[in-house]
Formats: C-alpha cells, sequence, structure tokens
C-alpha cells in the first residue's frame, strides 16, 4: 500500500492535474494537489509539502495511528524533492500546533525516527530529523526517560551530522597522554572508528594502507587518517589497536565516541575538514578509497596541464625570438 500511494503522489506531482481527487485521497484526507499553472518540479514538491496536514482531522488520525504512520510516511517521501526552507517551515508549523501535547509530540518523534533515523529508515535524513527529535527533548510533558532518549540523538546530530563542527570531545592518545580531538590538525581530517577485533576493519585498515593514492595523500600532508577505538583504555582491545597502526596514521581512544558520532556499526568513517566540519558521512570504504584516488589523480592531471601550459609557452617564445631575428636580418 506504502508503494501504491508513493506513486500516486508522485504521478500527481509529475503530471499537471490529469489525476485529481481519487488519486489525492490518503488513508485519512485528501492530499493536496498542485494547481495545473505550476510546472516546475521542486515548486510542487513545496505546495504539497507546506499544504499537506491542512485537512487532516488530527483527532481521528491519533485514533488510528497505523493509518496515521502511512500517511505521515506519504509526506516523508515528498520532503527530500522539496526546498530546505519549505522543508523546515512545514516541519516546524507542524511541531508548533502540539507543543502544549507532550503524547503527540512524542508520536511525531516516534514516527519520524522510524522513517528518518532509525536502523530501517527508508528515508534516511539525520537533518529532517533533527527537529523532531529536538521537540521531544525539550518537551517538558514527555517523561524524562523518554527526553533522555532523544537529549542523546540531538547531542549526536548536532555534532556530527553532515555540516556540523565536532566538538573537542576527550580523547586518549596513543601514548597514554589525555587531550581532545580538537587538538588533531589537517588540511582534511579522516575518522576511522574501529576495533581490532572487528575483522571488516581490520581488513578496511589494510586497504587504506595499501592504496598508493592515500598513502601518497598522507605522505604529503593532505590527509589525516585518525584510527578511533570508540572504547576504553582500560580495554584488551585499546593495547591492539595501538599495536596495528600504520605508518603516518594517528591512533587515539574515544571512550564517548557513542554519544557524540552516530556510529551504527565497525567501521564507521567520517570527513571533516581543517576546521572539524563534517564534510561527508555514512558512507562506506570504497567510497572514500575511489575518492583519495580521484583526488590524486585530479593533482596529476593539474600539474600536467602546467607543464603543458608552461611548454606551449616556452615554445611561443622560441617562435618569437626566432622571428625576430629574422626580422632583424
Amino acid at each position: 500500500m506504502k508503494r501504491i500511494i508513493y506513486s500516486i503522489i508522485f504521478l500527481i506531482v509529475l503530471t499537471a492535474g490529469a489525476v485529481r481527487t481519487s488519486a489525492a485521497t490518503g488513508d485519512l484526507f485528501p492530499y493536496p494537489v498542485p494547481p495545473d499553472t505550476m510546472q516546475l518540479f521542486q515548486n510542487r514538491c513545496n505546495y504539497i509539502v507546506n499544504r499537506f496536514w491542512d485537512r487532516c482531522n488530527f483527532d481521528r488520525a491519533m485514533k488510528e495511528p497505523e493509518k496515521f504512520n502511512t500517511v505521515f510516511g506519504d509526506w516523508i517521501s515528498i520532503i527530500p524533492h522539496a526546498s530546505a526552507d519549505t522543508a523546515h517551515v512545514a516541519i516546524d508549523k507542524l511541531l508548533k500546533r502540539f507543543e502544549k501535547k507532550g503524547d503527540v509530540t512524542l508520536q511525531l518523534a516516534n514516527m519520524a525516527e522510524n522513517w528518518l533515523f532509525s536502523d530501517t529508515a527508508q528515508y534516511l535524513s539525520p537533518e529532517v530529523y533533527l527537529p523532531f527529535a529536538k521537540a521531544a527533548a525539550t518537551n517538558k510533558k514527555i517523561s524524562k526517560a523518554d527526553r533522555a532518549r532523544y537529549e542523546g540523538q540531538v547531542r549526536i546530530l548536532e555534532s556530527s551530522s553532515v555540516g556540523a563542527t565536532v566538538p573537542p570531545i576527550a580523547i586518549v592518545k596513543s601514548d597514554g597522554a589525555s587531550g581532545t580531538l580538537d587538538e588533531i590538525t589537517g588540511n582534511s581530517i579522516f575518522l576511522f572508528f574501529n576495533d581490532p577485533e572487528c575483522m571488516e576493519c581490520s581488513m578496511a585498515r589494510v586497504r587504506f594502507n595499501a592504496d598508493p593514492s592515500t598513502q601518497e595523500l598522507v605522505k604529503n600532508g593532505e590527509l589525516t587518517i585518525v584510527s578511533i577505538y570508540p572504547g576504553e583504555t582500560t580495554d584488551e582491545s585499546w593495547t591492539k589497536a595501538r599495536a596495528d597502526i600504520p605508518e603516518g596514521w594517528q591512533c587515539i581512544a574515544m571512550p564517548e565516541a557513542y554519544d557524540y558520532f552516530d556510529i551504527r556499526s565497525l567501521p564507521t568513517f567520517y570527513f571533516l575538514n581543517k576546521d572539524h566540519k563534517v564534510l561527508l558521512s555514512g558512507v562506506n570504504e570504497s567510497y572514500f578509497l575511489n575518492s583519495f584516488r580521484g583526488a590524486v589523480q585530479l593533482k596529476k592531471n593539474q600539474a600536467e596541464i602546467k607543464k603543458q601550459l608552461r611548454e606551449a609557452a616556452i615554445e611561443a617564445a622560441k617562435k618569437q625570438q626566432t622571428q625576430t631575428t629574422e626580422e632583424a636580418k
């Protein structure tokens, strides 16, 4: 049913009103249909996202949680195609409507988590999920235990989502000295969360260390690789982690890693700029290996172009000199 409704919504978005009320009716209320004069795809999505809940009888919807969850999912499925401003305004409008009703706010946050943030989320999007988590974390009419769970999620999202600046989290360096993550510097910083007992982590470490492009970037100081053990320094695994570090890498322990980073499985990777702003997360080692190779190849291409331009300039100068000499004769 979910896939059928999803297809119908996008048929409405993509066509110029050829399908009307019957196709625009969800499980609980009619969905908004953009006017025929609205042609741009994003504008049509904006129209639907912004007006989606206008005809919803929430008192009735709350009594049919399964249908309400399905309808909520339909709305969520369109949000990625709308503009960011429209999406945030629509989300804030929905949450503000129930800010004095803790039970409804909690229900919205639970649905949003399932659709956007859980391990089985169909539309994984920390950015879209964050306002729902914040609403649940700050609503005093929600139990302290529920608020605490969402507070933890908000901390993770605000410290490690793409665009966020990672805070100065406490770390222990390989020599046993204490410090904070912001002490690690580099033009580009690659955080590699792993455990020496994890076979996939060990294989990833070998692949990165054996890759010529990755080695070149590390050697030239263009990439700082930080192997992070997300546990206590009293663990036996920490001793093993320090012993297996490739040349040029840094190794640290971060006991609070799970409090600040979205680590659903190991290995997990984060890519930061020199200011510790998160540029990329949630992708596998193959993506990063290809990116590192691409960066090195781009640099070589640029060097080759400069070389060709320099040689062309020298050749042109020689021709000009020859021509000048001949004219002088």
